[in-house]
């Protein structure tokens, strides 16, 4: 008997509510999941939906309302103080806006080695070793900009920047937060090529969040698909876009642009506009926009239910799926 791969990162129930209790927003309700070591999990979804604040409660930037979040079998949710801190050495974020997520008074070099000062883990020629090797890695030459300031550098280059120095404490996951949505279509490749190849080089994991249906399709191994904060379809990237089975997967796939002018274009359009969080709908969330509800759907919510081996959907009445 083989055993059973074990998730790097396992999140249960998490729930992140904003506000009092009489004006509370689930921001994020009831979102399950699981990230296997070596593997890119995609997280999609209308603005809005939770996807980055589910992000940041990965890495208590966002404090959960309740719910389970282990690493390795650690729970984060429960740690605090120096515990805390040193499970956060294994998990990195990297931001969606390049330029603001790094500090423009600062030298780029002092930049890449701020975890490492901070821990103190190297130190002198070895600590500048480092440093130089990691910019090198992501195509910054150090000789030449490492005196140079943070406001110096254009969008591309402080991503460039900003993924050296998730790296320096040789971090477990990356939890990549719209990280290329505020770039050039040209710099968002070579970015996401960069990407990959870290990826394979330091043996990471990324949690990769992003509203660009064609980025994620591209980089991630299984795709989950979020609607006002929760998860309603998660599966194999191949096999959720051929065959979506949650009805706002499909509308969300329908709207996609393709860059084929050949391309068939797709008639249905996903009509109206997401409920207010204050005041989600009862039942399904996606109900009141979805063409094939019913009164089930309005007085049960639908739980995660597997529908082929690794894809699941939560869904009273799933489309047809076809596997070629």
């Amino acid at each position: 008997m083989t055993q059973e791969r074990q998730p790097l990162l396992k999140v249960r129930d998490l729930n992140v509510v904003f506000g009092s209790r009489h004006h509370a927003v689930s921001a994020v309700a009831g979102v399950s999941f699981d990230i296997f070591p070596g593997e890119t999990l995609g997280l999609v979804g209308e603005s809005g939906c939770g996807k980055s604040t589910t992000g940041k409660a990965l890495m208590r930037i966002v404090e959960p309302s309740s719910g389970t979040i282990e690493l390795e079998g650690v729970d984060i949710a429960s740690q605090s103080g120096r515990a805390l801190r040193n499970i956060r050495t294994h998990m990195q974020m990297i931001f969606q806006d390049p330029i603001s997520s790094l500090n423009p008074r600062r030298r780029v070099k002092d930049i890449v080695a701020e975890p490492l000062d901070c821990w103190k883990s190297v130190k002198g020629t070895e600590r500048d070793v480092l440093i130089s090797d990691l910019l090198n890695k992501v195509g910054i030459d150090p000789a030449v900009y490492g005196n140079r300031y943070a406001r110096q550098f254009s969008g591309g280059q402080c991503q460039r920047i900003s993924i050296a120095r998730s790296l320096a404490m040789r971090p477990k996951l990356l939890i990549c937060d719209e990280m290329v949505s505020a770039l050039d279509v040209s710099v968002q490749a070579q970015i996401l090529n960069l990407l990959e190849d870290l990826k394979h080089e330091y043996g990471l994991t990324l949690l990769f969040i992003a509203h660009d249906l064609a980025v994620v399709k591209n980089v991630s191994d299984r795709v989950a698909v979020m609607y006002l904060g929760k998860i309603c379809e998660i599966g194999p990237g191949d096999s959720l876009y051929e065959a979506p089975a949650h009805p706002y997967t499909k509308f969300l796939l329908g709207a996609a642009l393709e860059a084929d002018p050949d391309s068939p274009m797709h008639s249905q359009v996903l009509e109206g506009e997401p409920p207010s969080p204050l005041n989600p709908p009862s039942g399904c969330r996606f109900r009141t926009r979805c063409p094939n509800a019913t009164e089930l759907c309005a007085s049960e919510e639908p739980q995660p239910r597997e529908i082929a081996p690794g894809h699941q959907v939560a869904c009273h009445f799933p489309l047809t799926i076809t596997r070629k």
